[in-house]
């Protein structure tokens, strides 16, 4: 079994760029948007990271091959809200020409859109379980 198969190194994978990411985009608000070109090409390579890793969790949901251990995917949400929120409540107070990047706010986006994709395909999976079980007891 390749390595890559396992949900484990995308959840690291995803865990470290997580980190990059926003701390990437924490210090550019910071350093005024000197590395604002930098942005788009660590977003997309953290969307395409974090898609695959919520890629293979539904893959493994579906397949029933999904462990028992939650690593939940709200922690994400909650922690990207916190930063985003952040930096634009910084902006808005600091009056000092800091801006949020608009990549900030599209990779937020992204990481909803996965979110709730996720959440959709669980909640399909669930009613599918309870569908077959209900007529198992038939």
């Amino acid at each position: 079994m390749s390595v890559f198969r396992d949900e484990k190194i995308w959840r690291r994978l995803t865990n470290f760029w997580t980190l990059v990411v926003m701390a990437f985009l924490v210090a550019d608000f910071y350093l005024y948007g000197a590395y604002d070109f930098l942005i788009a090409p660590l977003s997309v390579i953290y969307i395409g990271v974090l898609g695959l890793y919520a890629g293979t969790k539904e893959f493994d949901r579906w397949y029933e091959l999904h462990g028992l251990r939650r690593h939940p995917g709200e922690w994400f949400v909650i922690i990207w809200t916190v930063v985003i929120f952040g930096l634009f409540g910084f902006s808005f107070f600091a009056h000092d020409g800091r801006k949020v990047s608009g990549e900030a706010v599209a990779t937020y986006i992204m990481v909803l859109s996965v979110f709730a994709l996720t959440q959709q395909s669980k909640t399909l999976y669930r009613r599918k379980k309870e569908m077959l079980a209900a007529k198992r007891k038939k």
